[in-house]
């Protein structure tokens, strides 16, 4: 299945960021990918579309608290019903699960988009220490100034990805807004 920019809310949506993680999905041929921060499924549909060009029998596994984190949340049924739409959802695992109560299992690329600040960064880097030292993938959303920016970051005082980056070490892979980085060493 050839990309296409899925019409779903995200803030990956407007800068077609999904094309970022579907060209590196086909890039390194995961088999199983984690994502945490599913929302509306913009981002698992991207990189499903790309598996589903692989034809490697690759699956995502998609880690969200639904309807019940606090903050801007999806309903478990209306995600599902948009990878229905895009025909991917055989691809697709949809759980609820919170990222501080994961227990670390194998992936060979993992996706983190929960609202990420620099102390998430290192909490993902800590509990994936193991996947990094294998050379696993480990994506996040932010890592740049911009993203480091925004309201929110500042209304609630949350600690600037940018300034763990001397303990978690990261490369931003794509710059455009929210932007995508890449987990490079602990």
């Amino acid at each position: 299945m050839k990309y296409t920019n899925p019409n779903i809310k995200s803030s990956y949506q407007k800068n077609n960021l999904g094309e970022v993680l579907y060209n590196y999905v086909l890039q390194v041929k995961p088999k199983k990918i984690i994502e945490f921060g599913t929302l509306y499924g913009y981002s698992a549909i991207c990189m499903a579309m790309a598996l589903d060009e692989l034809d490697n029998n690759g699956k995502i596994v998609c880690y969200d608290l639904w309807d019940k984190y606090p903050y801007t949340h999806s309903v478990i049924q209306e995600t599902k019903q948009n990878l229905e739409n895009y025909n991917v959802s055989k691809y697709i695992e949809l759980k609820e699960l919170d990222f501080k109560d994961w227990i670390t299992e194998d992936f060979d690329l993992l996706h983190m988009d929960i609202s990420n600040d620099g102390n998430t960064i290192v909490e993902l880097g800590i509990k994936c220490f193991n996947h990094l030292k294998q050379k696993k993938h480990i994506v996040f959303e932010g890592g740049s100034l911009e993203r480091d920016n925004i309201e929110w970051m500042k209304k609630y005082n949350k600690q600037p990805i940018n300034s763990v980056k001397s303990i978690i070490d990261y490369n931003v892979i794509e710059e455009k807004f929210p932007s995508i980085s890449k987990l490079t060493n602990i």
